[in-house]
């Protein structure tokens, strides 16, 4: 493949992935709960190393190089595996992307689950001061910290964003109630208030 097209394969996966990477994938994770991008992603990292191989050696494969001896072979082909596991995160960050942004394409049911706020709480010389529910607030946004009753988790939580007036009807209690759309792929997504 010529230099120029491989400049423009470049310059074009990387425009894509950064912008994924840094606006369109977290506009895309205030819709999912933390832990269902979490399992997606571990589901999706075949496709992504896959993905990644793919595209270094779109970019840094040359032929001439390649058919050296073996000295050169192995030294191209570690090139291209160092290429790969630079830019693994871009590209499962864009495959992520996708992926959500595709299984919200339709929706199949919706589901209704209880939601469980976590606290966070204060202590000075080993006695309680405080404890509070963990809501983090930024930009007129509340992301409200907990866990799905029944869901196992690994030590993470997940977050539902929500507007003022929605934060002010849960302010007060420990759990509530979501609903959840049910996407393409099965992935819930966009959990609201249920009525």
């Amino acid at each position: 493949m010529k230099k120029r097209n491989r400049i423009i394969i470049g310059l074009i996966f990387l425009v894509t992935s950064l912008s994924s990477a840094f606006y369109f994938l977290p506009k895309e994770s205030e819709l999912y709960l933390t832990t269902d991008i979490s399992d997606l992603q571990k589901t999706l990292l075949p496709i992504s190393i896959i993905l990644s191989i793919i595209i270094s050696s779109i970019l840094v494969f040359k032929k001439s190089e390649f058919n050296g001896g073996n000295s050169s072979r192995i030294t191209h082909i570690g090139y291209i595996g160092i290429m790969s596991y630079l830019i693994y995160s871009l590209s499962s960050s864009l495959l992520t992307t996708v992926a959500l942004k595709t299984n919200r394409v339709s929706k199949t049911e919706t589901t209704d689950k209880n939601f469980v706020m976590s606290t966070m709480t204060f202590r000075s010389n080993g006695e309680l001061i405080s404890s509070e529910p963990w809501v983090i607030k930024s930009d007129g946004k509340y992301e409200v910290r907990g866990r799905i009753t029944g869901k196992s988790y690994d030590d993470n939580v997940d977050g539902i964003f929500m507007d003022k007036s929605d934060y002010v009807k849960i302010e007060q209690k420990k759990e509530f109630g979501i609903t959840l759309l049910n996407g393409l792929f099965g992935i819930p997504y966009e959990p609201t208030l249920k009525k």
